[in-house]
């Protein structure tokens, strides 16, 4: 018998699908909290040869969780546990905001997949911080050699409008970048109203040159992190501008 669908079945496939992420990542988070977790790791940890290369940073493992798991960076510490060589957290907004009204989650089960109608929703990147520069400092201390890496996936407010947008990005990025491995800028969810059009040339290469300026600045206490912090798009794919293909 198979474990995890039928556990899926019994447990969570007759529950509303948002609930049973927020039930079973509390459960996650619990596991660390108890200190089950790091009993957990020693059959879940990367072995050394999965190690990887790529934007200058060393990944425990290629294996990693992508961004719209923990939007709000409350359980790095516990999904590392898992054997994730990398968590990305958010996406993170420069102003807090609620998201889309539920129900904005829905399983499509026959395809194994889900449809995402979240918005965005998270506290914001002022709240964000101290925890990212918490979960780092933690990995850090367990992880002397090799550790986790820490991606931030940044998105625009949905009450800003898109001419101010490199702004907002920028506050996200200002926050966060310090105890970020790397940012991804967001431009690609249908979530928020006109995200999408920043995805051309014209618009997103101010929007990524503003979010990177602090690297040419001399380091300081505020952006010394920067140099550090590889920038990367997520963007929609086969999306073509003036002869420019994102993928």
């Amino acid at each position: 018998m198979r474990v995890y669908p039928t556990f899926f079945r019994l447990a969570f496939s007759w529950m509303d699908a948002e609930r049973a992420h927020k039930i079973g990542f509390r459960a996650i988070r619990l596991v660390h909290s108890c200190g089950a977790g790091r009993v957990l790791q020693r059959f879940t940890a990367p072995a050394a040869s999965l190690q990887t290369r790529a934007f200058g940073l060393t990944f425990p493992s290629p294996f990693g969780l992508a961004a719209g798991f923990d939007k709000e960076g409350h359980g790095i510490e516990a999904l590392t546990e898992l054997g994730f060589g990398h968590v990305e957290v958010g996406t993170i907004t420069g102003q807090a905001q609620p998201g889309n009204p539920a129900p904005r989650l829905f399983r499509l089960v026959q395809d194994r997949a889900v449809i995402n109608r979240m918005g965005f929703n998270n506290d914001g990147a002022a709240a964000m911080a101290p925890r990212l520069k918490s979960a780092r400092a933690a990995l850090q201390r367990r992880h002397p050699g090799v550790r986790p890496v820490i991606g931030v996936n940044i998105g625009k407010s949905k009450v800003v409008e898109l001419d101010d947008a490199a702004a907002d990005y920028l506050i996200s990025a200002r926050s966060l970048a310090p105890a970020a491995d790397y940012l991804v800028v967001n431009v690609s969810s249908p979530n928020t109203p006109g995200l999408r059009l920043l995805q051309d040339v014209d618009s997103l290469r101010p929007l990524l040159t503003a979010v990177g300026r602090p690297r040419t600045r001399p380091p300081d206490a505020t952006f010394r992190c920067w140099s550090r912090s590889p920038r990367t798009s997520a963007m929609r794919t086969s999306t073509t501008s003036r002869g420019w293909h994102w993928t």
